[in-house]
């Protein structure tokens, strides 16, 4: 029976039941509501929560199958950039770690913390959590503290509005966090070298079928599963985001898929061969000049470790001439079959967009030249942003947000991106702080590698599958220095997959009792807490200061103008917009006398009135001021006069609320799927109440 004989760990239902509602509401609000797309997607979440609630291991291995294959399943709906979504992989380990919660409820399994590698995960995991929540206020502009609602404000010069800075702030952040998640939850999950078997096989197949779409792509159809912009640049994405993740997925896992191919034996070579072949052709179609790159860095790596594993064996007369003839064998075939790859599909590779973009790349005159696009704007702008907020940095999320900011200040043209360097990205996020706690976890990862690696004896085959992953790793930190993936979750995904089994490989069957206590120890708690008070500080003040909306507003001269539908003219040439349930535009008071034409169209507006509250806001909602609450019971434009004397030459915002909205789609049957509030015509001022 399901759970039979668990005792109920009351803090991990509070928890589990928690992170339900707000899964759901995640749900609701980021994912796109299109049934068709719900049809394949809820099964899926609900086999992979199902799963891991009865059993964690059978939900890890499902999770590790499924998050290579599912992130382009957006694309076959229509589902592009232009309607914004949360990351399918991300919303899937959302369901997997919801399996895991209401497991944990019930499971007598003990959460370890035993190495040293969570001091700095959970301390840089709590400042970003409190990044998050006070850049989440900042966007909100401090509601309900200072604002009545979260509007729509304008937050960079490119016209993003506090929804998608928000959305921005939540996405980043679940990458970071979930990333870390997934590695906890293997820490505590892989209890033996039998259960790191079947995640190589699981992991091989689910790549392999990737590849084989990628195939089915490259040779028949370019554009199934496929997004605009990679359509257009001639590249292949299968299952993936976008064609680089595609390519770095390939560089990361290849290295791994060979450790799985050395331990293999006899037949069972066959399978992860031909995945390895598959990855190593379809790399050229990629486009990702930095995955070829890894790619070729991570496989010398692997062969260099094999080979010092070699000759230790030979020194230690561990392995016979017959035994080392066979990777040895086993790498001059695949070089062999590389060297004859290049020779059948020379024409092909040769023009494909990753061998023009690297071969562009690496014949440029100077290496400031290779990196320009990033050198002098992305990284020159986290550039700025550290050294402006050294220990805390703009905020998880608001890099993509301050860039165009910066680029303004600086006058530098660029487009909203990513820092496209993975240390500038959580220095510019997090600050100074954040760049020494991350680079405490991959020092943490190095030293674990080098343990691992130490500690396996050169005759167990298992190290084969340790240099796999070790090399994917440091093809990974390479990779990083010119990419992010900070919306491609299932990079981070398998970047901790890998990790975890450097880990799990290296550990020893009793339990180190003691690294757990230092964990806790109360030096490391009083520092822990002194950096958490002054991160806490400091970022709310520069939330509050020169980071706030309204210091954003003032300095980059940000025109608040939100809550409407586009403009529209009547029969007679009148023009007028349409509020949603609210609508504000900022004015400039030239007379004593505001005019605002209003009207309200309604179908039931007789019987059920609408009422309107127009408000007078300064300092972004500093100062508002009632101007009028008015009811509307006909649908004819009627004009409204108020005297604000005092408020002359100076700006404010005009915020209108309505009562009640009504959509012509659903209530008329008309192709008009907007929810309406009241219309607002052209705004004017004039000396004295009721003339001309």
């Amino acid at each position: 029976m399901l759970f039979r004989n668990s005792r109920i760990r009351w803090h991990f239902l509070f928890f589990a039941a928690v992170y339900l509602v707000i899964f759901c509401l995640f749900y609701y609000r980021y994912v796109p509501l299109v049934t068709p797309f719900q049809i394949i997607l809820i099964p899926i979440l609900f086999i992979l929560f199902v799963l891991t609630m009865t059993n964690v291991q059978w939900g890890t291995l499902f999770f590790i199958f499924a998050f290579p294959l599912i992130n382009n399943l957006p694309y076959f709906f229509g589902i592009y950039g232009h309607i914004p979504h949360a990351p399918t992989a991300l919303v899937l380990f959302l369901a997997f770690f919801a399996g895991w919660l209401v497991h944990s409820v019930f499971s007598k399994s003990e959460i370890s913390f035993e190495h040293p590698i969570f001091k700095p995960l959970i301390l840089i995991s709590i400042l970003i959590s409190i990044s998050v929540i006070i850049t989440f206020f900042r966007y909100a502009n401090f509601y309900p503290f200072l604002s009545d609602y979260v509007y729509e404000l304008m937050t960079n010069v490119n016209g993003v509005t506090a929804g998608g800075a928000i959305m921005s702030v939540v996405f980043f952040s679940l990458n970071y966090l979930t990333g870390f998640a997934f590695f906890f939850i293997l820490l505590n999950t892989v209890e033996s070298r039998e259960f790191i078997k079947k995640i190589g096989i699981v992991l091989c197949s689910s790549t392999f079928i990737s590849l084989c779409f990628g195939l089915v792509q490259h040779f028949k159809y370019a554009q199934l599963g496929n997004n605009p912009i990679s359509i257009s640049q001639g590249l292949i994405n299968a299952t993936f985001k976008d064609a680089l993740s595609f390519g770095a997925y390939i560089a990361i896992v290849s290295p791994l898929i060979l450790g799985i191919l050395f331990y293999s034996k006899k037949t069972a070579r066959v399978f992860p061969f031909v995945v390895l072949i598959l990855s190593l052709y379809m790399i050229f179609f990629t486009g990702s000049k930095s995955g070829l790159l890894c790619l070729v860095l991570s496989l010398l790596i692997f062969m260099a470790l094999c080979i010092k594993l070699v000759f230790d064996l030979m020194k230690s007369k561990f392995i016979s001439l017959r035994k080392m003839a066979i990777p040895l064998f086993i790498g001059i075939i695949l070089i062999v079959t590389v060297i004859f790859s290049f020779t059948i599909f020379k024409e092909e590779i040769g023009t494909s967009r990753t061998f023009s973009r690297f071969k562009y790349t690496v014949t440029r005159s100077s290496f400031s030249t290779m990196l320009k696009g990033r050198a002098d704007t992305l990284w020159k702008m986290a550039s700025h942003m550290i050294e402006d907020y050294p220990l805390t940095g703009v905020g998880v999320g608001s890099y993509i947000i301050e860039v165009s900011n910066y680029s303004k200040i600086y006058e530098i043209h660029q487009e909203a991106e990513s820092a496209e360097n993975y240390f500038l990205q959580v220095g510019s996020e997090l600050g100074l702080i954040g760049i020494v706690l991350i680079l405490w976890v991959f020092w943490e990862i190095l030293k674990q590698g080098r343990r691992s690696y130490l500690k396996i004896p050169s005759s167990d085959k298992n190290k084969f599958i340790l240099i796999g992953a070790i090399a994917g790793v440091i093809s990974y930190f390479v990779n990083i220095q010119f990419h992010t993936y900070i919306g491609s979750c299932e990079i981070k995904y398998t970047f901790w997959l890998l990790v975890a089994l450097i880990f799990c490989l290296g550990n020893s069957e009793e339990k180190k009792e003691k690294e757990g206590e230092a964990f806790f120890s109360r030096n490391f708690k009083i520092f822990a807490g002194i950096l958490i008070v002054l991160f806490t500080g400091a970022h709310l003040w520069n939330s509050t200061h020169s980071l706030s909306l309204k210091s954003r507003t003032e300095q980059l001269g940000l025109v608040q103008d939100f809550g409407f539908y586009q403009l529209e003219k009547t029969e007679d040439g009148r023009e007028f917009r349409w509020t949603r349930s609210y609508g504000g535009v900022t004015i400039k008071v030239e007379k004593p006398v505001i005019e605002i034409p209003l009207l309200a169209s309604h179908p039931d507006i007789m019987k059920h009135p609408v009422k309107v509250k127009i408000f007078l806001v300064k300092g972004l909602f500093k100062q508002k001021k009632l101007l009028d609450e008015i009811t509307l019971n006909q649908s004819m434009w009627k004009t409204y006069e108020y005297s604000i004397p005092e408020e002359v030459n100076q700006e404010a915002i005009l915020l209108l609320k309505v009562s009640r909205t009504w959509n012509p789609q659903k209530t008329l049957g008309t192709p008009d799927p907007r929810n309406l509030g009241v219309a607002i015509g052209e705004i004017r001022f004039k000396e004295n109440m009721g003339k001309e």
